[in-house]
C-alpha cells in the first residue's frame, strides 16, 4: 500500500521540539548575514528630494486650472525629469563631465505635486546634482508646455544619512523570515515523514494486530535530577504514574490473560524495530501488571548488550544474580531457588544483567538458554523476555523461538511503516508465534466522547474490535 503524506499535530509538535535549535539557528545566521552584508558588501547611497508645484498660465495671469489637468501635467513632467538629457544638461551646467546619480520623480498621488529626487553616492554630491537639476527644468519645461509653471514647494537639503540603509525593522524581517522558511521546512519533513504517527496511520498501514496504545506519559523529574540529566523510568507503581497511562498496561495484561486462556501461552518474548522505542519499560510495566493481578512471573533481561531492566529498577546496588552467569549452567531449581530473584518480596522475579557482553552467540545458541526459560515458565505464570531490537541484533529473531509468542513494540514515530512491516514478516516467518504489536507513546486527541467521558478508543476497541 502506497504511503500517503499526512498531518499530525502531535508529530509536527515533536519535530519542532526537537529540531528547535534549527529555527534558532536560521533566525541567527539571517541576523549574523544581515549584519555582514551591511558592514562588507553594502554601498551606502543618498538621496536629496524637492517637493515641486505643477500649475499653468492663463492669459497673462497666472492661475491653477483645475485638479485634473494639473495632475496629468505632473505625470508627463515625471516622464521628462527621467529622461537621459536632463541628467547630460545637469551635468554640463555643473561643467562635469558624467551626473554620477540618478534621478526619479513621481507625482503625489491625484495632485500636481511631483517629488523629485537625486541619488548618488556622495550626499553632497547627491544635493548638487539635484540642485543643478532644478536650475535648468524652467527651459525643458517651456519646450514641453509653453504655459506651464513649476514652483519649488520644498527646496532640497543635504541628506544626512544614506537612503537604503539596512534597518533593525529590515533586519528583523530577514530574521523572521530565515526562521519561517525553516518552519516550513521542518513542517514538510514531518508532513512526509512516512512513520506511525497515530493509531489510524497503524491500522492502515501496518498489517498486524494492535494488543493495545501506551498513552504518553510526562516524565516527573525533580529540579536535581533534570540538572543532572538523569532519565527516571516511568513505571505504573510509580505514585507520579497517571490513571491512564497504568489503565493502558492494565488493559494489555487483560489481553495477555486472554491470550493465555485460548492457547496456554505464557512465554512473551518484547522487541522493538530499533532502539529508544520504551521496549524494556514496556516489559517491565507489562510485568508489574500481571504480577499485581496475583500471578508469579519472570521478567528476565536477554538484551545482554545493552542491559537496562537493573536500571529501571534501581538495582544497581543489589546482588541480584548475572543472568548471563546462569545461564551457562545447567538448569537445577532447587527448594527457594526463586527467593533471590524476587523483588521486594513481590510476585515479581528479576533475571538481571548488569554486564555489557558484545559477544553474545556462544550462549545465546545454546541449549542451556532454551533449557532455562522452559525451566523458569514451569514455576511461573508467566515469563517476559526482553530482547534486543531487531535492527541492533539478530538475537530477537532467534530468541522468538524459545517464546511461545513475540510482542513488537512500535513508538510513534520513529521507525518507517516498511521497517515496521518488514519486522512483522520476520517474525511471522518463524512459525506464526507473533501476538501483536503495542503502540507506545500515543498522545491523546481531543474528541467528544473523552469529554463525556466515555473511552472511544480503549479497550473495548481493541479486545472485541476487528483486527488484521
Amino acid at each position: 500500500m502506497v504511503f500517503s503524506p499526512s498531518f499530525d499535530l502531535h508529530s509536527l509538535l515533536r519535530d519542532l521540539k526537537r529540531n528547535g535549535w534549527a529555527i534558532v539557528l536560521a533566525c541567527m545566521i539571517a541576523l549574523m548575514g544581515t549584519y555582514i552584508v551591511s558592514q562588507s558588501v553594502y554601498t551606502p547611497t543618498y538621496t536629496s528630494s524637492a517637493t515641486l508645484v505643477i500649475r499653468a498660465k492663463v492669459g497673462t495671469s497666472a492661475a491653477y486650472t483645475n485638479l485634473s489637468v494639473s495632475s496629468e501635467m505632473a505625470k508627463i513632467f515625471a516622464e521628462v525629469f527621467k529622461q537621459p538629457s536632463m541628467r547630460q544638461l545637469a551635468a554640463e551646467h555643473l561643467g562635469d563631465g558624467s551626473f554620477n546619480g540618478s534621478i526619479s520623480a513621481a507625482p503625489l498621488g491625484e495632485t500636481n505635486l511631483l517629488r523629485v529626487s537625486v541619488t548618488a553616492g556622495d550626499p553632497e554630491r547627491a544635493y548638487k546634482l539635484l540642485r543643478a537639476v532644478l536650475e535648468i527644468y524652467p527651459n525643458i519645461s517651456s519646450a514641453v508646455f509653453s504655459n506651464a509653471v513649476i514652483d519649488v514647494l520644498l527646496s532640497p537639503e543635504v541628506p544626512t544619512g544614506p537612503s537604503n540603509y539596512i534597518s533593525n525593522t529590515r533586519a528583523l524581517f530577514y530574521m523572521l523570515l530565515a526562521g519561517a522558511c525553516e518552519f516550513g521546512l521542518i513542517a514538510l519533513i514531518s508532513f512526509f515523514r512516512g512513520t506511525v504517527k497515530n493509531e489510524k496511520i497503524f491500522e492502515e498501514y501496518i498489517d498486524a494486530k494492535l494488543l493495545g496504545t501506551i498513552a504518553h506519559e510526562a516524565r516527573h523529574l525533580s529540579v536535581k535530577e533534570k540538572m543532572v540529566h538523569k532519565k527516571r523510568a516511568l513505571l505504573i507503581n510509580d505514585g507520579y504514574a497517571s490513571l491512564k497511562f497504568s489503565e493502558d498496561y492494565q488493559k494489555i495484561a487483560t489481553k495477555l490473560e486472554h491470550i493465555k486462556k485460548m492457547s496456554h501461552n505464557k512465554v512473551f518474548a518484547i522487541t522493538s524495530v530499533t532502539e529508544n522505542e520504551g521496549k524494556s519499560t514496556s516489559a517491565a510495566n507489562i510485568a508489574i501488571s500481571l504480577a499485581e493481578r496475583g500471578y508469579r512471573v519472570a521478567l528476565m533481561d536477554l538484551d545482554i548488550k545493552r542491559p537496562s531492566i537493573f536500571k529501571i529498577f534501581e538495582c544497581r546496588g543489589t546482588a541480584y544474580f548475572e543472568i548471563v552467569d546462569l545461564f551457562r549452567r545447567s538448569p537445577v531449581i532447587t527448594p527457594g531457588f526463586f527467593d533471590s530473584f524476587a523483588y521486594k518480596n513481590s510476585n515479581l522475579y528479576l533475571f538481571l544483567n548488569k554486564i555489557i557482553h558484545r559477544v553474545n552467540s556462544e550462549w545465546i545458541n545454546s541449549r542451556h538458554v532454551q533449557e532455562w526459560v522452559q525451566a523458569v515458565a514451569s514455576e511461573m505464570d508467566y515469563v517476559i523476555l526482553d530482547t534486543a531490537p531487531m535492527v541492533v541484533s539478530a538475537d530477537a529473531v532467534n530468541l522468538a523461538d524459545m517464546a511461545d509468542q513475540t510482542i513488537l513494540l512500535v513508538r510513534t514515530d520513529r521507525v518507517a511503516i516498511e521497517d515496521i512491516n518488514d519486522a512483522v514478516m520476520t517474525i511471522n516467518s518463524k512459525g506464526g508465534k507473533f501476538a501483536g504489536c503495542i503502540l507506545n507513546d500515543v498522545y491523546k486527541s481531543f474528541t467528544f466522547f473523552d469529554q463525556i467521558g466515555a473511552d472511544a478508543g480503549g479497550y473495548y476497541k481493541y479486545y472485541y474490535g476487528s483486527h488484521k
